[in-house]
């Protein structure tokens, strides 16, 4: 089976590399990303596999429609505990997913040579450090590119600011009915997200399906993980293979 890009480098970084706690650090950012976008995937397939039938219960003679369920038929929606599924994969989705960049940032700094490490280090900080001391570098040109204002990261960077506060989803936020014909409720529109999170009240004029939104931000980050590991061989190629890759 043929080796990935970013074994290669995994490789090529613990044969050249001496230094023993570089080499740990690389390695356990390396191996941190797979497991970052293992998590988001997991999170973001659970998102769209949840259905509101889930959380379907018996109703019992104690149960009332104060506690936030809904009585239809012979079974009692429980609107919360949807909701509250609802919020604990969208935070597991936005924080997992930009600790795969953040992370990746990390790998970075240990791939590149720089004169002073930061104490906090997140994608965009990675950016600026290869602008400083990799000016021509190709992971330069492609992070400038992936995250440059009114992109996809611009919109995508708020969301996990803000589940680190607060939930995205309300219980009224949740709009449903129950079909007597097929015994089951349905949503009768799509959960969404808010435009901005930061905005308040939050409006919802882009219409963004939280499922589908995520799916979508999902293919991106995948996409330039991947493509980060290709500009990473090709400038430790144009370098002769040196590593950590020289500052210029």
């Amino acid at each position: 089976m043929q080796a990935t890009v970013q074994q290669v480098i995994r490789q090529l970084f613990n044969s050249k590399v001496g230094d023993s706690r570089l080499l740990d650090d690389f390695n356990l950012y390396d191996s941190s990303v797979n497991q970052k976008l293992w998590s988001a995937d997991y999170h973001c397939r659970r998102l769209s596999s949840l259905d509101i039938n889930e959380f379907r219960v018996f109703p019992s003679a104690s149960d009332t429609l104060s506690s936030g369920a809904t009585t239809a038929g012979y079974t009692v929606l429980d609107v919360v505990w949807y909701c509250r599924n609802l919020n604990l994969l969208l935070d597991g989705f936005f924080m997992n997913s930009m600790s795969v960049l953040d992370t990746l940032a990390h790998e970075l700094f240990a791939l590149y040579c720089c004169s002073g490490v930061p104490s906090n280090i997140y994608i965009t900080t990675a950016r600026k450090m290869l602008a400083d001391f990799h000016p021509s570098s190709k992971t330069g040109e492609l992070l400038d590119e992936q995250l440059k204002q009114g992109g996809w990261f611009t919109e995508f960077e708020p969301f996990r600011h803000c589940t680190t506060h607060e939930s995205l989803i309300r219980y009224d936020d949740v709009e449903f009915r129950f079909d007597h014909v097929n015994t089951s409720y349905h949503l009768l529109r799509p959960i969404r997200l808010p435009d901005n999170p930061h905005v308040r009240p939050f409006t919802y004029h882009l219409n963004r399906v939280a499922g589908e939104y995520c799916q979508s931000t999902l293919g991106s980050i995948q996409s330039l993980v991947a493509n980060v590991y290709d500009a990473v061989l090709l400038d430790i190629h144009a370098n002769g293979d040196m590593l950590p890759i020289p500052a210029v």
